[in-house]
């Protein structure tokens, strides 16, 4: 073959590997951009000194500040014109069902937004202020004290509409793109202390715009926040790991979630060097996750939200509930007053409850769950080994914090987690035998039916 010759064939096949190579990445683009997203914060410190949520022994309201507490708040749209996707994560110990259900409602009739289209999440941070839900009533507070509560959860429900609309209006063609990395400060807080499971995983969401700049980091970590026991407001860890990524990123807003960390802790704590430090160390495992080469997510996306009924093991007697009060400490009084007052109101204990649970499909790869209440570690390996270990995110704390949630063995092994926690959310007793398998089980029906859709 003449030189000329070869030299003509070689560099028709370059060009012919480079227009393949171009139009790959054309492709990929096009997949990705086809999304639009808007993303917005807000700050929703107290704007006066209340009682604080997340340890029962406090005395007095908080004294002091360390940063704002935050919604922050991503809505997602794969097709213009097509359902919107709100993701509202707040620096909040938890999430009223009340507040999920007054505000979805609303955001429905607003925006046409469906109930299955919203997640309210919270980081769970032990230095924020209590909330008008059930985790309220183990404070020592007077009538003066939950007035202050109540009006609080008025004003924060205004700043959450005030957010979601923000985001709403920010609407703008993006790329979105998932991860996940890992952070290894979390510890299984169950004795033996550090020898029960853990999942080190960080899932992380990136949403850039058109040019790649990054607009908002979605990310999660299976860990209590109770690093700090301070009377100041803070988002203890999950605080500083979205401020530092906001430092990092300035165009970008950064929003956490919390895994099923409820029986996981950072450990070592109680100050603020640690608090700080696994912030960091949090932000730095999400951000090698944004450096490195995260996957397209074709924009496509679908929800699916229900109730399950679960229920609890027992209903007390009034005789029970009575002794609780003549001869209880003060968690177990405040306990008492609240299931007599059940009894008085419908003449019966209720003990059923409707728990939320949650699916979204994003693209053709990404399964993320969104369980209520305070979940152990057991439900995300579980889940995470059956759907899939690096396609499957489980969300805790999310859309309703109403108590634990245990698995069959914590349930079986008793503990805080399992048993003596119930009385500080005012439930009437442990949960019944089946629970896990239940929520399980509604999991798996949505993600079937998401996938034939």
């Amino acid at each position: 073959m003449p030189f000329s010759t070869f030299f003509d064939s070689q560099a028709r096949m370059i060009a012919i590997f480079l227009v393949c190579l171009i139009s790959c990445a054309t492709l990929e683009a096009q997949q990705s951009e086809t999304w639009h997203a808007g993303v917005s914060r807000d700050v929703i410190t107290p704007p006066e000194y209340m009682w604080m949520s997340g340890y029962g022994g406090r005395k007095a309201p908080a004294d002091g500040k360390i940063h704002d507490l935050y919604v922050r708040v991503a809505c997602l749209q794969p097709e213009p014109k097509t359902p919107k996707f709100l993701f509202v994560s707040l620096d909040l110990v938890g999430v009223p069902v009340e507040m999920a259900t007054k505000l979805s409602a609303e955001f429905a009739k607003l925006y046409g937004i469906p109930r299955e289209n919203i997640m309210l999440a919270c980081s769970h941070t032990h230095c924020g202020p209590a909330l008008d839900h059930d985790l309220s009533w183990m404070l020592a507070m007077d009538d003066k004290d939950w007035k202050q509560v109540r009006d609080y959860q008025k004003w924060l429900n205004d700043r959450i509409r005030s957010a979601v609309k923000n985001a709403i209006t920010d609407l703008k063609p993006a790329q979105i793109h998932y991860g996940n990395g890992t952070c290894g400060f979390a510890t299984n807080r169950r004795p033996p202390i550090g020898e029960g499971p853990i999942d080190h995983s960080v899932p992380v969401l990136r949403i850039s715009d058109k040019q790649g700049t990054i607009q908002g980091v979605i990310f999660g970590y299976a860990c209590h926040n109770t690093t700090l026991g301070i009377q100041q407001w803070c988002g203890d860890y999950a605080g500083f790991a979205q401020l530092n990524l906001e430092d990092t990123y300035p165009d970008a807003v950064a929003m956490f979630f919390t895994g099923c960390g409820a029986d996981q802790n950072p450990l070592p704590r109680r100050t603020m060097e640690l608090c700080e430090k696994y912030g960091r160390l949090l932000s730095v495992a999400v951000q090698d996750v944004v450096k490195e080469s995260m996957q397209p997510l074709a924009s496509t996306m679908s929800g699916r939200f229900e109730t399950v009924s679960l229920e609890f093991a027992e209903a007390p007697t009034r005789e029970q509930i009575e002794l609780k009060l003549k001869n209880g400490d003060g968690y177990d009084k405040n306990w008492a007053k609240n299931q007599l007052a059940d009894l008085e109101d419908d003449g019966k204990i209720e003990l059923t409850y409707a728990y939320p649970v949650q699916t979204w499909r994003l693209g053709d790869e990404l399964t993320w769950i969104a369980l209520g209440g305070e979940v152990v570690i057991d439900y995300a390996l579980r889940l995470k080994a059956k759907l899939g270990n690096e396609s499957t995110w489980v969300t805790g704390y999310a859309n309703d914090v109403m108590c634990y949630i245990p698995s069959e063995r914590v349930l079986k092994e008793g503990g805080y987690e399992g048993a003596t926690s119930m009385r500080y959310y005012q439930k009437p007793s442990v949960w019944k035998a089946g629970l896990e398998d239940k929520i399980v089980n509604v999991v798996q029906s949505q993600v079937d039916a998401l996938k034939t859709e």
